[in-house]
């Protein structure tokens, strides 16, 4: 009876966290077009996820996460993403999607791991799992895009517009303010609300 009631409890809060994403994916919390690129807060209720409720959770909001991102550019309402998507669709489907599953499940093991490495550090090994979980986005999401694309005729004019010279470099200058953005945001976010609702969970599960 006892498993029955946590998978319950498992299940309800992975359909609100799902819940919230599917919201903010119809505000500018979800896509935020800045430049080629959109600024996204979708990775915060992922990191979130993975760290109340493990890697599978990870995995799966992570996927919710890429399936929005892929619809986006299906719908033409993301023009990097349409011009990938017309490149190669399937390419595209790696890049936002499996990329999107595999940060959720690697930023429950970042947080996993940090757990045991820094023991009785519950704010700084949250912060530490809010900060993977955008840092890890933009790892796969333009490590994808850059080995699938990058001969691309539209990501080659991406690579002259801004100067780059070689593909690491076109990375970093595409990130740039918005990334770092991401990436503080998550860490701040993520790690503040995280904190307490284990801390909630633990009591409740008790």
């Amino acid at each position: 009876m006892k498993n029955s009631r946590s998978n319950i409890r498992w299940l309800t809060q992975l359909a609100l966290l799902v819940a919230i994403m599917l919201v903010m994916s119809y505000t500018p919390l979800g896509y935020l077009p800045l430049g080629p690129l959109n600024c996204s807060l979708l990775s915060i209720p992922v990191a979130i996820g993975a760290m109340t409720m493990g890697p599978s959770a990870g995995a799966i909001l992570g996927g919710v996460f890429g399936v929005t991102s892929f619809m986006n550019a299906v719908e033409g309402k993301s023009a990097l993403g349409a011009a990938l998507f017309a490149a190669s669709p399937i390419g595209y489907f790696v890049t936002a999607v499996i990329g999107r599953i595999l940060m959720g499940w690697l930023c429950a093991l970042v947080f996993q791991a940090a757990r045991k490495l820094l023991p009785g550090k519950e704010k700084t090994t949250c912060a530490i799992g809010g900060f993977a979980a955008p840092f890890l986005n933009t790892v796969f999401y333009m490590g994808f895009m850059v080995m699938l694309f990058y001969r691309t005729d539209y990501i080659q004019s991406l690579v002259a517009a801004k100067g780059a010279t070689n593909p690491f470099m076109f990375i970093v200058l595409m990130v740039g303010v918005q990334g770092t953005l991401e990436w503080i945001l998550g860490c701040v976010i993520g790690g503040a609300v995280t904190v307490p609702l284990r801390k909630f969970l633990k009591k409740s599960n008790a």
